[in-house]
């Protein structure tokens, strides 16, 4: 009805996980977490590059870097 079946929300879906991602690396940083930051930022650098830059390659490249700095990137305390 009123056109609502045929939504994109593949944009906001992007956006929710683009804004994660920075917001986990900046919170990286202000905690002093420089390994965690690097580690995140070298895997989204790696699989943006590997994806040829596109938008599509954006997304798995923040999704990929979100999981592996969730795992590997925590600091040791």
């Amino acid at each position: 009805m009123f056109g609502l079946t045929h939504l994109d929300a593949m944009p906001v879906i992007y956006g929710v996980i683009m804004f994660l991602g920075l917001w986990s690396m900046w919170h990286k940083l202000v905690t002093l977490n420089i390994r965690g930051f690097i580690i995140e930022a070298s895997v989204f650098t790696l699989v943006f590059w590997l994806h040829g830059g596109s938008m599509t390659g954006g997304f798995t490249a923040m999704i990929a870097a979100l999981l592996f700095g969730t795992f590997f990137g925590r600091a040791k305390a």
